[in-house]
């Protein structure tokens, strides 16, 4: 019989950062331009090109996050501003979500 592990918590510092950046650059976009974005696409496409950093504690998490907001920042923002090139949705193309 084997002993039942308990469930890891851990969470990637990324996403947020990521996240926060997304919406930030949309709102900088003509509203023209913003309504062909799909905002998850566009955090997924830079979240797959940005390194993950994960956390598990409290303490790891504030530590991860200033870490990824001082040595990363350039990078986040290069990697949202490619992803909101890449994913701007075609009008005659359809994409059906997970």
């Amino acid at each position: 019989m084997t002993a039942v592990q308990p469930a890891q918590t851990y969470r990637n510092v990324m996403e947020p950062l990521v996240v926060e950046e997304v919406e930030k650059q949309l709102k900088q976009l003509p509203p023209k331009v913003a309504q062909y974005v799909n905002k998850t696409e566009a955090i997924a496409y830079a979240l797959n090109r940005l390194p993950a950093m994960y956390a598990t504690s409290e303490r790891g998490w504030q530590q991860q996050r200033v870490k990824a907001s001082r040595d990363m920042r350039n990078q986040i923002v290069a990697a949202v501003r490619q992803a909101l090139v890449a994913v701007q949705r075609d009008p005659l193309r359809s994409v059906a979500p997970l």
